[in-house]
């Protein structure tokens, strides 16, 4: 999973990316260029991986990883840096999900007022272009292409048809998210690498003043949609501190807990993955699937040997598991289940698959 930050300058897409990754890249010394943003991968918290590693006593923890690039902000309305703008959309179309840093914080270092709505309205705006040039370029195209005897002319047709409404939301400033209906629809936008049809997250970046607090900031904002909030400076100074020094400092300024692992799980859920475990005395694992994904599939996210040769999937919940305290007793009370290749994993499934070499 490949998630871009995007923002607007200044707005602190950096220090969230400082602590996303626990200082892992010095941006003060390699900042994010458009030729080359930096990245890290970010393990995704799950208390559930926890207890089965500890249960087990498996000997390694294998997290769900998200990488995160920092990129520069963009800059509408500058025409000088317009190359580096068409640079970074480039970035942003291959990425899986967008991370869209607001400033919710007044700075004397940072000109003028905050205004989260205006910054999203001027981010969706250069969004809604972007992908407004794209589709009126493939129609182009295409409008030549149908006009002479090909064997795929009934699909440019088609094909066609699709971009005109695409093209009627884009010039009424709607997004294409959910404009697709059918696979062949879908497979268009991904053709593309449509922007606005990318599943997205909001970040509002808080003021120090409202550290211990940021609910209270994304409750302000609820027109925003699915929303984090948090001080991304402080949280990227306490990242980079020991975690034996974390404690102290987060009492001094009021953070019962970092909110920074929030951005990658919110992340996750609006991909619309889900989390199943596999487990043994070697290691606990915790892997993610698209949401309706099968057992066969999710043994190919295991290994390809386990998807060619799936017989079947030993399936109990992790709720189940965890109130039953062992397997064995999960067995007796029923909660064990023996599943074929088509079933739909669940979240918090545990799977132990059997398969032939």
């Amino acid at each position: 999973m490949n998630v871009a930050l995007a923002g607007l300058p200044l707005a602190g897409k950096t220090c969230l990316f400082t602590a996303l990754s626990q200082g892992a890249v010095d941006s003060a010394a390699n900042p994010a260029r458009p030729e080359h943003p930096n990245a890290a991968m970010v393990a995704l918290p799950d208390a559930r991986l926890d207890w089965l590693a500890e249960h087990y006593g498996s000997k390694k923890r294998t997290h769900v990883q998200v990488e995160f690039l920092d990129l520069p902000g963009l800059a509408p309305g500058r025409p000088d840096l317009a190359a580096q703008n068409t640079a970074i959309m480039e970035h942003l179309r291959r990425a899986d999900a967008l991370v869209c840093v607001l400033r919710a914080f007044d700075s004397p270092r940072v000109p003028g007022k905050a205004d989260p709505r205006a910054d999203r309205a001027a981010l969706h705006a250069e969004f809604l272009l972007s992908d407004l040039d794209t589709t009126l370029r493939r129609i182009e195209k295409l409008e030549k292409q149908v006009t002479k005897p090909s064997a795929d002319r009934d699909a440019a047709r088609k094909e066609l048809e699709f971009l005109a409404r695409c093209r009627q939301a884009l010039e009424a400033e709607q997004p294409l998210h959910g404009l697709a209906h059918t696979d062949a629809e879908r497979a268009i936008l991904r053709g593309f690498a449509s922007l606005t049809e990318k599943p997205m997250l909001t970040v509002l970046n808080v003021g120090e003043d409202h550290a211990g607090r940021p609910a209270e900031a994304a409750a302000a904002y609820p027109d925003l949609g699915p929303a984090v909030a948090l001080c991304a400076s402080l949280e990227a100074e306490i990242a980079q501190l020991p975690p034996a020094d974390r404690a102290p400092f987060m009492a001094e300024l009021g953070l019962d807990r970092l909110h920074a692992p929030d951005v990658a799980l919110g992340v996750h859920q609006a991909l619309d993955r889900i989390t199943f475990f596999t487990e043994n005395e070697k290691e606990a694992a915790a892997r993610s699937l698209p949401r309706g994904g099968t057992a066969v599939q999710a043994a190919a996210e295991v290994h390809t040997d386990m998807a060619s040769g799936f017989v079947r999937a030993e399936v109990v919940n992790f709720q189940d598991l965890q109130k039953a305290g062992s397997v064995k007793q999960a067995r007796a009370d029923g909660h064990v289940r023996m599943e074929g290749r088509d079933y739909v994993v669940r979240d918090g499934d545990v799977i132990l698959f059997h398969f032939t070499r």
